[in-house]
Order: structure tokens, then sequence, then C-alpha cells
């Protein structure tokens, strides 16, 4: 299969990169400080609701799932009764897969960029503020910018509405959800979650650029993000 050239612009990254640095800045000067004083007047029934659903949007749960899928549909593949069948088994696999690359590349990058970062999480505003860093300290308590749950809440949910565009603001508002619960269990502040959910966004597509160079699930267009074929 003939490849096409992968183009960076392809990616739209200022439309990701803008919005979030934006949205990084103002957090950090309007939000995150009051937000880590007033986490304790959130609403408890939310708090709740937060600390039970944040662990849906790991790294390991959705590799895990996409992961099983993709064997699924390899297995379905070797016994497809028919060539529509075996099409459509074909197709879910190649798209667990870039679920699974998608949601894999944004996990392992960030968590060592985040690392790297070394800003300190909510959890020690009392004693050091919100804007406190120890740089490459490789520690989980200075592991806050950016969150990792909102760069794979972002990756996964706009992954998922690339391959299915008509549900789109079903999966924007679960991608936003999920990354605000961080803030709502302490773990991070408003410009971590700011962050992280705009760069899993532009992972995923950046994901499907390279499958589309493939002529694998997406096409590029001459405007706008990568289009289901």
């Amino acid at each position: 299969m003939a490849a096409t050239p992968f183009s960076l612009t392809s990616t739209r990254w200022p439309w990701f990169l803008l919005p979030a640095v934006t949205m990084v800045i103002l957090s950090v000067l309007a939000l995150d400080g009051p937000v880590a004083v007033a986490r304790d007047a959130m609403s408890a029934a939310f708090q709740e609701a937060a600390t039970g659903l944040t662990d849906l949007t790991t790294a390991p749960w959705i590799l895990t799932a996409s992961g099983i899928v993709a064997l699924a549909a390899l297995g379905f593949v070797a016994r497809a009764p028919t060539i529509a069948a075996w099409y459509r088994g074909v197709r879910l696999f190649h798209q667990a897969c870039y679920i699974f690359a998608t949601v894999a590349l944004a996990s392992a990058t960030v968590n060592v960029v985040k690392r790297l970062i070394g800003r300190a999480r909510p959890t020690l505003f009392d004693s050091v503020g919100d804007l406190h860093f120890k740089v490459g300290g490789w520690a989980y308590d200075y592991a806050s910018f950016p969150s990792g749950h909102a760069t794979t809440s972002g990756a996964v949910f706009a992954a998922l509405a690339l391959l299915f565009p008509r549900l789109g603001p079903v999966f924007a508002s679960l991608a936003i959800f999920f990354a605000f619960a961080r803030v709502a269990v302490g773990a991070h502040y408003p410009s971590d979650i700011s962050a992280g959910i705009f760069y899993g966004a532009w992972i995923a597509v950046l994901m499907a650029v390279i499958f589309a160079r493939y002529r694998l699930l997406f096409a590029i267009p001459q405007k706008g993000l990568p289009q289901r074929r």
C-alpha cells in the first residue's frame, strides 16, 4: 500500500496549541489558587462521583480494552463467513489499533513530560502554593502538569469523535467531564487539565494523520481535521 507524505500541518496543531496556552495562562492567573482553596466547598456528591469515575479514563484500562477488541477482531477476520464480514472485521481491528496507539503515545509522552516539569500537586498547596516546581524530580507529588488522566481523556474521546463524528459533541462533553473530575478529587489544578485535554486531543489527530498516510481509516482534507474514510 503506497504511503502519502506526512505533514505536521495536517494535524492543525495551532488550533490545539494556542487555545491550550490561553486556557493554561488564564487558569494560572484566575483559577488555580482559588480552586485549591475552595475545594472543600465543592459539592460532596460531585466529589464522590468524580472519585468513583476518574479511573475509567486511565491508560491501562483503555489500552487493555482496545487490545482485547483488536485481538477479537483478528479472530473474527480469521473466521469471517463473507467478504463483507471480513472487511468489517479488518476495519474494527484498525479502529482498535488506532485507539490503542493514540492512548499509548499520549500516556507515555505526558508521563515523561509532567515528571520532568515537576509541578507540585494541589495536595501540597498549603505548604508550597500553586506554582512550585521540582524540575526533573520524577516524584508523584511533583507530577501535576499536565494531567495524565486529562491527557488520556482528551486522547480517547477525540479519537472516538474522529471515528464517529456524529457523536462528536457527546465525546467532547465526556472528555471535559472526566478531565475536570481530576480537579474535584484534588489531584490537579485547572491549568493541568487544560493542558492535558488539548494535548491528548492533538495526539489523536496526529495519529489519525499517521494512519491516513497509509490510507487507513482516515483521509486528509485540504482544510479541517482528518475525516473518516
